[in-house]
């Protein structure tokens, strides 16, 4: 850029120069001198000042005062003219050169930083597609995951339960009847030992006490199992037998209201539904220490809705993590997202807890 701006110095000079000494030329011999005199410095030429007046006078006689008139000033007009109309045009392309390389400079360096950044733009995209790529097989992954677990754990409660309804079968029809057997053997030994001694007889009828209260925990064990009146007479019966065996072994309150209750109900709906209350039962009587509790199976929403109030200590569900939390919780959840319904526990500490179960009727059979 300094060496164009030299170039474009020296041009413009030596226009200048060239338009003086036409000047100089064309002027009146003593208007020369006096012109001249007053750039003594300047002139580094051989000549002599005088010189160069004698030169001009000889070469501008027609131009002398005597001889002047206002035609003699057309060709110096002329002259200055053409050579303003020469060198103007000259140094306008000359700036326009030296812009149109500067400008070309410029846009060699915004195109080469262009450049560089859209490598690194592309390079950037790339890795993102990339990610983006992996993140959705990951995703794609873990729902396929999701998927299998959940088909898995539908698999074990269906499983479970059969296993239950196995064990609950073989606990009242084996071992609660050779129980039952037993006992009529002991009664048939007291009826017998009516001669013996007090004492035996007394130890007699403690041993069929005894087998009794056996018979009646295997019955109660079959029960929580699986309970067979839930086949047999339907889920509202089996609920209010439910609530009548906790409020009798637990002594807490309890309020069971059915209401607009179908008369058949999918048995896994009603197994879904009866282990939510079995299980909602059993933690309050593990950590509400409640005194009253309200269970309520209804209508609703074009499907069934049990609900299970308690006035006990509650707890935070906010800080509730179901990898760190009750299982029975998670069961629960469980169980009602695989009938397609949903679940929603309320509680607040010390003002008790909400469990709500809702199961679409889609599921019901007729």
């Amino acid at each position: 850029m300094s060496v164009s701006r030299s170039k474009t110095g020296v041009f413009a000079g030596s226009v200048a120069v060239l338009l003086v000494g036409l000047l100089i030329l064309h002027l009146p011999a003593d208007v020369a001198k006096s012109f001249l005199s007053l750039f003594p410095q300047q002139i580094s030429t051989p000549f002599e000042m005088e010189n160069l007046i004698s030169v001009a006078r000889e070469d501008v006689t027609a131009l002398s005062p005597q001889a002047y008139d206002e035609s003699s000033w057309k060709p110096l007009v002329i002259r200055v003219v053409s050579m303003a109309l020469i060198g103007l045009p000259i140094w306008y392309l000359l700036q326009r050169r030296e812009r149109e390389e500067e400008i070309q400079r410029l846009d060699e360096g915004w195109a080469a930083r262009l450049h560089a950044r859209s490598e690194e733009l592309l390079a950037v995209n790339n890795a993102l597609v990339s990610e983006v790529s992996k993140r959705i097989d990951t995703e794609q992954s873990l729902e396929a995951n999701r998927r299998d677990l959940r088909l898995l754990a539908s698999q074990l409660l269906r499983l479970q339960e059969e296993e239950r309804r196995r064990i609950s079968r073989d606990l009242h029809d084996d071992i609660n009847q050779r129980l039952a057997l037993l006992s009529i053997d002991i009664e048939m030994l007291e009826q017998q030992l009516s001669d013996a001694p007090i004492r035996t007889v007394s130890t007699v009828h403690a041993i069929q006490n005894r087998i009794v209260e056996l018979s009646e925990d295997v019955r109660r064990l079959a029960h929580q199992f699986h309970p067979s009146i839930l086949d047999d007479l339907g889920l509202s019966i089996a609920l209010r037998r439910l609530v009548d065996d906790f409020q009798a072994r637990t002594g807490i309150g309890v309020r069971f209201i059915g209401k607009d209750i179908p008369e058949h109900v999918a048995q896994d709906v009603a197994t879904c539904l009866y282990r939510v209350a079995q299980e909602g039962l059993a933690n309050i009587s593990r950590h509400a220490r409640a005194k009253n509790i309200r269970i309520e199976l209804r209508r609703s929403r074009d499907g069934l809705q049990l609900t299970i109030n308690d006035d006990g200590v509650g707890f935070d569900v906010n800080q509730y993590d179901g990898r760190r939390g009750s299982l029975g919780l998670l069961s629960m959840k469980e169980r009602v997202f695989l009938v397609a319904g949903n679940l929603d526990i309320q509680s607040t500490a010390g003002e008790g807890t909400r469990i709500c179960a809702w199961v679409p009727f889609k599921q019901e059979r007729a």
